[in-house]
Parts: structure tokens; sequence; C-alpha cells
């Protein structure tokens, strides 16, 4: 375990990133003839080339893993694959979820005008739809369903103050810097994230109850070894499609029975994707965390700069993100469970 002052700094680092953060969403394609599975991952089409920013990711994991240059650069030039085609290539959206950690969802407006600074506008106007999408995008069945850490985001916007978080949705604005929102593996209990995610809470009426989510899950996770995962849902709520400092994620693929931490990305395999011209009727839905080992999770991402695609100096990039702990009546077996309930006894070692 780290020292406190190590773990202070480094909290304080990460903090920053994560409330800098910026992305964006994007659409989704039916193909008109299914391609067989095997051809998925040979689907690739570049878009174009950007520079990637790892330095915080290094240091983020050196600080909590004690794992140095986990990525081979801290700054290099990527090639961006464009999503919207390799998504074409998948019959439906749980496919290509399930597939690469990532997946598309078409998701028209509602009719009710939401306003997306205010808390409670979000909760009634925009929960159903997100309930909605995630039932559309799992078919497993689902006992606890949490929205948490409501965020605006925009080129334009600064991190909002404590005290106007309560009423008002948080603001912040866009990150260069490669990172993960959520990584489970850095806390030191179940029960500290849940905490987290009760105090950042957006109540739902349908698969949460209005007790603690402490007290509804832990007993499955830990216990019961229920399967939970941690997704986020990212919209673009400016009036034109985003073609600015667009998100580009890395969908990551590890060698062997392994996942993030206890291995670097395979750099052959793994790729990092972008969205070109995300609308305000489109959704990006990315894994942050799940038990089962064998799920493409952990999804670093950043903001990146296009300077050979048309940019828009007019329109300023501006999204709405809020994530999801979702737990399912599924029990995670012993060889693809990566959840470990004591965390100071679990070592990350790269192999």
């Amino acid at each position: 375990m780290m020292s406190a002052a190590a773990l202070l700094s480094t909290a304080l680092v990460f903090k920053y990133i994560i409330q800098s953060c910026s992305f964006i969403c994007v659409s989704f394609t039916s193909p008109s003839s299914p391609i067989p599975i095997m051809q998925h991952r040979n689907s690739h089409t570049m878009y174009t080339q950007a520079r990637v920013d790892y330095s915080a990711a290094n240091e983020y994991i050196q600080a909590h893993y004690n794992i140095s240059q986990y990525f081979q650069h801290n700054d290099c030039i990527e090639t961006i694959h464009d999503g919207r085609r390799l998504q074409e290539s998948y019959h439906n959206e749980r496919e290509m979820l399930k597939e690469n950690g990532l997946a598309i969802v078409a998701s028209p407006m509602p009719k009710t005008q939401i306003i997306w600074s205010e808390r409670d506008s979000v909760q009634q106007c925009y929960l159903p739809e997100l309930e909605r999408i995630v039932n559309k995008l799992f078919t497993e069945k689902i006992i606890h369903l949490s929205f948490w850490n409501p965020m605006m985001r925009g080129e334009s916007l600064e991190i909002s103050r404590q005290r106007d978080q309560l009423l008002h949705t948080p603001t912040a604005n866009i990150a260069s810097l490669v990172h993960i929102d959520t990584d489970v593996g850095a806390y030191d209990s179940i029960e500290e994230i849940l905490t987290i995610i009760d105090n950042n809470r957006v109540q739902n009426d349908s698969l949460a109850s209005s007790s603690s989510v402490i007290e509804d899950v832990t007993v499955d996770i830990v216990s019961g070894r229920k399967r939970f995962a941690i997704l986020n849902f990212w919209r673009n709520i400016g009036e034109t499609p985003v073609n600015r400092a667009p998100l580009s994620i890395y969908s990551s693929r590890y060698d062997g029975d392994v996942a993030f931490p206890d291995a670097a990305p395979n750099v052959e395999d793994s790729k990092w994707y972008m969205f070109p011209n995300a609308t305000r009727d489109e959704v990006i839905v990315f894994y942050q965390y799940d038990r089962e080992r064998d799920q493409p999770s952990d999804l670093w991402h950043c903001a990146i700069e296009v300077e050979d695609k048309e940019s828009d100096s007019l329109h300023r990039r501006k999204s709405f993100d809020i994530r999801a702990l979702i737990v399912f009546d599924d029990e995670v077996s012993d060889n693809n469970d990566r959840f470990s309930p004591d965390r100071e006894n679990s070592t990350s070692v790269i192999v």
C-alpha cells in the first residue's frame, strides 16, 4: 500500500484529470448485410492520426500500482480508427459493446426539454431514456442500477464550485490527457467506492431503492459474487454535430487471461477509436469496469486535436455525461473473476 502522502498527491492529480475530461457522443448505422464475428477485428478504418498524451496515465499507474511506464510512451502520434465503420460490421449495439467495450446507441432527444444544468430535470427527463438504453444493451437480469456523477463539459466551461452541485449539475472543461474515470482496483474496499457512488447519486425510480447503494449491493457483490459493472454514458448537447476536440477511446486487448492493471495492453491488438460528427440524438456507452475478466473494460480515453479535418470554430464542444453502476443477477466463476474484496492483499504485476 502507498503512503498517505503519496495517495493524497495522486488523488489530487487524478481528480483534476477526471473533472477536466471531455467527451462526445456518436451514431449507429445498421448494416444491410451482417458480417460474421470473425471479421470484426479486421473492420478497422483509419480516420486520422493524432497526438496522444499518456504522461498522466503513466504517473497515475506508477503511484497506485508501482508499475513504471505502463504505456510505452508518454507522448506519441497514434492512428485513430473510425468507430462508426467498426459498428457497421455488427448485428447490433449489444454485440459491439460485448466485443469492444463500447457501443453507439441511437437516442432521440426527449420531447420534454431537458435542462442539463438542473439535476431534477436530468432525473425526471433523461434517466428514463438511459434506463431504456441499459435494457436494450443487456439481456441479463439486472438487480440494481444507479446513475451517478452527472457532469456538463465543454471548451468554455470551468470546474464548478462544490456548493453549487447539490441542485445544479457540476461543470468542467475538456481534458486532452489519457485517463480512466473509475478505477475500481485503486480503492481499498468495495464500501469505499459505493460510498462515492452514494454521495454523487441521481435517484432513478425503477432498479434502485431509496436506501443507500451500500445497503443494496454489498452483500450481493462480496458474498453472492454477483457480476457488477460501471459504464459511462455521453451525449452531445450542443446545437451542431461535434467536430472540435472529439473523444477518442482506447479499446484495450491483453495477452492471456489477464486484465488491467495486471498487464499492459497488447499494442498490436488494441485500437484507438473516434466517432466523427456526433449529434444530439446519439449516446456513446463504454465500460470503465466489469467484474468479468474477459469483458473489455477499463477503457482509457481523452479528447484529441484533429488538425487535418474540418473544424467548426464557431461551435465549441459541449456535452453531458453520467456513470452507471449495474449489478447483475449472475454469479461470476472463479476463473473469470477479477474482483477481490480484500484490497490490501491484492497485487498487480506486469506480465
